[in-house]
């Protein structure tokens, strides 16, 4: 083989492996900003159900409708 053909072919291979790890950190940069993006839905959505779980104890429950009984019986 030729040194100028083997430089050549070392040459070819080095951007091609130049361009699948650009693309592989694209593909994960990608990725993470995705991930960011479900993880602040799932926050979201543990907030409101922290928020309803805890209207729903029944100690709030029961005491809230306590109060709207006694708002009746005053009138």
């Amino acid at each position: 083989m030729d040194v100028s053909t083997a430089i050549t072919l070392l040459t070819i291979n080095v951007i091609v492996l130049s361009i699948v790890i650009i693309f592989i950190i694209v593909v994960a940069i990608i990725l993470i900003v995705k991930l960011n993006k479900v993880a602040k839905n799932v926050q979201q959505t543990t907030a409101n159900f922290a928020h309803l779980s805890e209207w729903l104890s029944p100690a709030k429950l029961f005491g809230t409708l306590a109060k709207t009984i006694s708002t009746f019986k005053k009138r």
